[in-house]
């Protein structure tokens, strides 16, 4: 049943705001930063409700958006590279220093505890295929058909790497020697 462009629009933008977090939560997964993941979720919700509407409802709204959320998200990865600054000054280093310290939240609070931190450590060191799979399945409470969709891979390819991924998480976790996390500044206690 066709439905009219209005009516697309507001169903999606109804779906987008009931996922907001989960969006989210997607986004800071792969970009690594608040600000990105936010910029992120900003972009597609104004790319889903405005610019790029689809005239049929799509069969998952829901996969669909985080479709577009990650293929936003790719884009900024890519872009990063030539973005990159070089610091060569001593203040710089220090200025840089600063700001990483001064970004203490209640999220990074709760990441740097013992057990969420090992699980974290250990997400950001396995493959992004499976710590992607894994995240939208378990933390975000997708389908396998809804990942199948967003990931742009058949059901069976979510399985196998949900299942890698899992013996991935457990066998890093248990480790002792995981790398500190890049992306999120260690709060002193």
């Amino acid at each position: 049943m066709r439905q009219p462009p209005q009516k697309v629009s507001e169903t999606l933008e109804t779906v987008f705001r009931g996922e907001i977090d989960a969006l989210y939560r997607s986004a800071l997964r792969i970009l690594g930063t608040r600000e990105e993941a936010e910029d992120a979720v900003q972009d597609a919700y104004i790319r889903i409700t405005h610019s790029s509407t689809p005239k049929e409802m799509p069969l998952h709204p829901r996969g669909w958006i985080f479709r577009v959320l990650r293929n936003l998200c790719i884009d900024k990865v890519r872009s990063r590279t030539s973005r990159l600054r070089v610091v060569t000054e001593s203040e710089d280093v220090e200025t840089l220093a600063q700001n990483r310290s001064d970004h203490r939240t209640p999220e990074t609070d709760l990441l740097n505890s013992d057990a969420l931190d090992r699980v974290a450590r250990a997400m950001d060191a396995m493959p992004q295929d499976l710590s992607e799979v894994l995240s939208l399945v378990v933390i975000e409470g997708l389908s396998y058909r809804e990942v199948a969709t967003i990931v742009g891979i058949p059901v069976g390819t979510v399985r196998s790497r949900l299942n890698r991924a899992r013996e991935s998480l457990r066998t890093l976790v248990e480790s002792s020697d995981l790398p500190r996390l890049s992306s999120i500044p260690k709060v002193q206690s």
